[in-house]
Order: structure tokens, then sequence, then C-alpha cells
């Protein structure tokens, strides 16, 4: 009998098994994606089942494999049933009578199966689950990293050696299987334990801030987009789109009866999202190409002198507002006593959204790139004399240029001339600073203070401050208690970056960097307090080479 037949012997069964198992392999490699997506600095506390089911069904299978060489069901045990390394082409020439050439072209090919197919095969699968998302860089960042990675391929390439010929050869074929699953997350078709397909939707912006204005809190609620410009949480490329003008793709509802069909000269598109007070529409200027969000008031609130006045105000500090790493106001104005604010649309989703669907960023370039970029438009914002007082992931949005800062909301005014109501306290309370506890009037260290939870946040997945109840926020807040494996997630990614969050989470108001400048000085000074200025070209530039490294 041909010894091709024999290894169709025992690889057809392999295969039969993997195809019907199919349905563990896929939870398995889901439970693996999340976990190692979940926290970055802190180790899995338990391995999920499905990962312990594939393992069981591995040793399972090698077991009646090895069973099946045994047996008298093939007549060239001594073939499959011993170590390649310890065959040659001459000892297959004296076993099979092939002419020599042959028989040494079979155990090259073998060779090269299972000890270099293998272990090809595993790390892509691997590389596969692991960096869906993100930058293929980041799984080997760290010298730790490289050196795990380097061990257990050379693991898989030491079993490709030692196993059974045979058990090597249908353990390729199981590996090529699970690639070929795993392939479906770079295109970002997770399936989740339903089995369908996740739908690519904003979710809700998560914990509700502090004392909002009832028209930032309306356009919050938004079902499919907040305030400011427009969020969309299709994947984008990684690169800005080449063709000039063009307008990113923004998924919308049909206006509803009643609605207008014009506001303000604007033509409504449909409805991106709606809130209890507010509608973002998409429209376009009448004559005109370009698509704007155009955020307003709902009719019915019209009367609310209240609403009105804050809704112009955020109008008012917006437009002051410019830089290349926050959003653009188009326009403003009121249109039959409705006022309106129209908006540039913007290529992406917020960071919370990315960080739900995959994960903490762990690039360090990228990771970098967003951290200096939210300090440069922050100091844009404290140039001007505002303090922005609700940085947090939702206003953070992730574009194909780079982040933006948005939702100037409640932007208040440092010197005072411009108060919230009594009683209210801007901010989301994970992201506050300790004197937005007290009576003491936050300026832009509390912004600083936002910064670095918010970049904390992106490499670990949660504010340093998160805890199950308020109460403890605020206790952890103002007693100074971030989460150390928070820090440390930084920390392992960039060491310098995380010494600057450090220094922007003092407790001290003053003893933070005293703004959105002082940050940007903080970041480039590369701990050298002699150093020359960096110019403003050379930081953008340092932002947009780490922002290319990450896949949106």
């Amino acid at each position: 009998m041909s010894p091709v037949l024999d290894i169709l012997r025992v690889v057809g069964p392999a295969l039969a098994l993997r195809v019907m198992t199919l349905p563990l392999l896929v939870k398995a490699q889901q439970a693996v994606r999340r976990q190692a997506l979940a926290d970055p600095a802190t180790p899995p506390r338990s391995v999920p089942g499905a990962v312990v089911g594939e393992l069981a069904l591995g040793v399972a299978g090698g077991v009646g494999l090895w069973l099946l060489l045994r047996s008298d069901v093939l007549n060239t045990f001594h073939f499959l049933g011993r170590p390649v390394a310890l065959e040659t082409g001459g000892r297959l020439s004296d076993h099979y009578g092939y002419a020599l050439g042959v028989a040494w072209l079979l155990y090259v090919v073998t060779l090269i199966l299972t000890s270099v197919v293998f272990p090809v095969l595993w790390a892509r699968t691997q590389r596969t689950l692991l960096t869906t998302g993100v930058s293929g860089e980041s799984w080997t960042s760290t010298p730790a990293g490289r050196f795990r990675l380097r061990g257990l391929v050379a693991v898989r390439i030491a079993l490709g050696l030692l196993l059974p010929v045979g058990l090597a050869l249908a353990a390729v074929v199981c590996q090529a299987v699970a690639y070929g699953v795993s392939r479906r997350y770079r295109h970002g078709a997770e399936v989740p334990d339903g089995g369908a397909p996740a739908p690519v939707l904003q979710a809700p912006a998560g914990q509700a801030p502090v004392g909002r204005t009832p028209v930032e809190q309306a356009l919050a609620d938004a079902p499919t987009a907040g305030p400011g410009p427009v969020r969309t949480a299709a994947p984008m490329p990684t690169r800005p789109d080449p063709v000039a003008g063009a307008v990113p793709h923004i998924a919308h509802q049909r206006l509803r009866p009643g609605e207008p069909s014009t506001i303000g000269g604007y033509h409504l598109l449909g409805r991106i999202g709606a809130g209890g007070m507010g509608t973002v529409y998409l429209a376009r200027r009448e004559g005109a190409a370009t698509q704007v969000a155009l955020k307003t008031i709902n009719p019915e609130l019209l009367d609310d002198a209240d609403l009105l006045r804050r809704f112009q105000r955020e109008a008012e500090a917006l437009s002051m507002v410019s830089g290349a790493y926050t959003a653009r106001v188009l326009d403003s104005g009121i249109d039959a006593g409705r006022p309106y604010l129209a908006m540039e649309l913007l290529d992406g989703r917020p960071l919370d959204v990315r960080l739900r669907e995959q994960g903490p960023i762990r690039t360090p370039a990228a990771l970098r790139a967003m951290a200096l970029a939210l300090a440069v438009a922050l100091s844009g914002v404290h140039r001007l004399g505002l303090v922005h007082r609700d940085l947090k992931p939702a206003n953070i949005m992730l574009t194909s240029a780079g982040p933006r800062l948005l939702d100037f909301g409640i932007a208040d005014l440092v010197d005072g001339t411009r108060l919230t109501r009594t009683g209210a306290g801007p901010g989301t309370l994970t992201y506050m600073a300790p004197e937005q506890f007290g009576e003491d009037r936050a300026g832009p260290a509390a912004d600083v203070w936002a910064w670095a939870c918010c970049v904390v946040c992106a490499a670990y997945g949660a504010s340093p401050f998160a805890a199950t109840a308020p109460g403890a926020v605020i206790r952890r807040i103002v007693d100074g208690a971030p989460e150390p494996a928070a820090l440390a997630a930084v920390h392992s990614l960039d060491p310098e970056l995380a010494a600057a969050v450090a220094r922007a989470l003092t407790a001290d108001p003053a003893a933070r960097p005293a703004d959105g400048a002082a940050l940007v000085e903080l970041l480039t000074s590369h701990g050298n307090p002699h150093h020359e200025p960096t110019r403003v070209d050379a930081v953008r530039e340092e932002i947009t080479r780490g922002w290319r490294t990450l896949a949106l």
C-alpha cells in the first residue's frame, strides 16, 4: 500500500474530527481574544472552558491517532509511527523501494510540513487573534513578548520533529483549519457566542455625567451619535482617504413625518441620532456638496430660555476653538427661533466605542500619538481661556487623520464670568479631578487630570479611578489612589508617557502641568529640562507617524 494512502488514513480522521468540532474551536478563539484584549497588564485568573475543551480534544485526538498507528489498519508503522527527526531519505528508500530522489523528496516535504509550516501556522493564528484592530507590531513590541513568542514557536518546532510523523501531519491539518477560522477577525467579523455576527453599532456613552446641561444630556443620549461631530462605528482605513473632499459614509435614518426639510439653509438628509431634547441630522448646505452634522433643539423645548442660552454658549465655545486635533464648527445660527449648530463630519468612532469593540490600544507609538494630540488640542482650548471640563473617552474621536477632541458643551471660561447653575458639577465622575469635588474653581489643571485618566483608559480599558459605586469613585479620586494595574498598563507600553501620566494625576493641581501647553512641553522634553522647544511641525509629524501604527 502507498505511504500516501496511509497518510490519508491518519490525516482524514483528524480533519473530520476538527470539522465536527468547529463550534468549540470558534468559542475557544473568541475566549482567547476577549481575554487577551480585556486587560494587557493583568494576567487572566482562570482558563476559559472552551480553551480547556480544546486542549482536552487535542489530547484525546492524539491518543486516538496513536492507537490507530499501532493497529493493523496501517502497514507502514515504521514511517508514520516514528519521529521525522529519526528518518532520512535513505531509510525511506530502503523501506519502500523508492528511488532515492523520490524518497528524499517525500522526507523533505514531511520535514517542512511538520517543523516549519506547523509553527508558522500557529504563529499566524495567534497574531490574527491578538492583533485585530491594532498594529501587528504591538504583539512583539516588548522584549518579554518577543522572548515568549520565540519560546512557543521553538516548542512547536520541537513537537513537529519529535512527534510521530502521523501525529505531526494531523496537527498541521488541524492548525491550518484553526488559522482559516481565525482569519474572520482580520475583517472585523467577530462572532459572539450566539453565533450571529455582531452588528456594528455605537453603544451608549457609558456612565452618565454629573450635572450635565439639558442639551448636552439630550444629545449624549442619541442612539447612533452623540453631541459634536458625527460618530460612526463603521470600520475605516488607517490612512486618510486619498480623494480630496471625500465624504465618509454616515449611517442615518429617514426624516420623520412633521420634521422640517431645511434648517438655516441646510437641507436635511436624515436623522443621525436623537435624545429627549436634541436631534443630530445629516445635512448639506443648499447649493453645496459638503455634508455636515447639524445639531438642534427639539421644537417642543424652544420656550426654555435657559436651554437656549446654554445651546448658544456651547456654539460660542466651539466656534472659538480650532486646531488640527479639535472638531471644527462650520456654522451656527437661529432659524425661526430654533438654534442650530453645523459641524464637520468625521470618519471614525469615539474612543469608548473602540475600547468596547476592540479592546485597549496596545501599540506604544499609537498610544503616545493619541496622548500628544490631545495635549495639543487642550493647549488650544486653554490658550483661549477655556476649560473643557468633560474630557473622557466618549469625547475623543479616533479618525483616520488622528484623534479629535469633541464636545465643548460644558466648556467654561477661566475668568469666571460665566458660571454653571448653582449645585451643578460638570464632568463625568471617573474623570473628574479632586478639586472638582470641593469649592475651588476647576481650571486647566482639571483637564490635565482628565487627560491622564483618558490615556490610562486607552491602554487599560477603564479609568484608573473606576469603582462599583459613585462614593467609592469619589474616595479613590480624593485619596489619590488610582488602580495600580491601570498605571502599569501604560508603563508596560511607554515608561516615559507613564511618568507624565503620574505627574498629571497629582492630587495638588499646582503640582501638575499647568495647562495643555505645559503638558505638550512635558511630553516632548524627553526628560531633558534644557531641551530646545519642539517645533509644531515636528510634533505633528510625531503624531502622524505614531497614529499610522494603529489599525482603526
